[in-house]
C-alpha cells in the first residue's frame, strides 16, 4: 500500500509540473510527456490517488479494530 501511494505521488507531481512546467517536462521526458498527455493522466489519477491516500491515512484505524476483536 506503501509503495503504491509512493508511486501515485510521484505520477501526481511529475504530471503536475508537466501542465505548469510542460516545455521543461518534455525535454526532460524527450518529448513523451506532453502538455495535453500531462493533463489526461493528472485527471485520471486524481480519484484512485484520492482513495489510496484515504485507504492510507485509515489503515491504522482499521487494523487496529480489527485485530481488538
Amino acid at each position: 500500500m506503501h509503495l503504491f501511494l509512493g508511486v501515485l505521488t510521484v505520477l501526481v507531481i511529475i504530471t503536475g509540473l508537466g501542465i505548469a512546467y510542460y516545455q521543461t517536462i518534455e525535454y526532460v521526458t524527450l518529448g513523451f510527456l506532453t502538455k495535453t498527455l500531462s493533463f489526461k493522466v493528472h485527471t485520471y489519477l486524481f480519484v484512485p490517488f484520492l482513495l489510496v491516500l484515504v485507504l492510507h491515512s485509515f489503515m491504522p484505524w482499521i487494523l487496529r479494530n480489527y485485530r481488538s476483536d
